[in-house]
């Protein structure tokens, strides 16, 4: 059975998104209100600015929060999509789909390697599996 798709895409990442980017969409979303907020407490910023600070806040932060939300969905495809793909390619042996190659997308270059020794490897297997397979139609 062959993969028509390669399967590092947003769907097959957007799981990951959390446990990838979890810690600084957090770090991101909240440094700005909880530094704006303790200015304005501390007394740093003058009253007559905090209608003005809290107007920004409520539009601003959700604006940055939605294009966090979409950096870490775009990072997270970047660094957890390959690996996701080489996941159900070995899952995809397992099940028996002798031919299953890897071909990393173009932009993945430092994976070029894993990418030709999986290629290889499953060349070798195949081999063997074809010899042993001859071997036993002789006996």
């Amino acid at each position: 059975m062959k993969w028509k798709s390669r399967g590092s895409g947003f769907k097959h990442t957007l799981y990951a998104v959390w446990s990838f980017s979890g810690v600084w969409i957090v770090v991101v979303v909240l440094t700005m209100p909880v530094l704006t907020i303790s200015m304005m407490v501390g007394g740093v910023v003058p009253e007559s600015s905090h209608s003005d600070i809290w107007f920004f806040l409520l539009t601003r932060v959700p604006i940055i929060a939605l294009a966090a939300v979409g950096l870490a969905i775009f990072t997270t495809n970047r660094v957890a999509g390959p690996f996701i793909y080489l996941k159900r390619s070995f899952e995809a042996v397992e099940r028996g789909d002798m031919d299953r190659r890897l071909r990393f997308r173009r932009k993945d270059k430092h994976l070029r390697e894993l990418e030709t020794a999986f290629n290889e490897m499953m060349v070798a297997l195949a081999e063997r599996t074809d010899s042993r397979t001859g071997l036993e139609a002789e006996e």
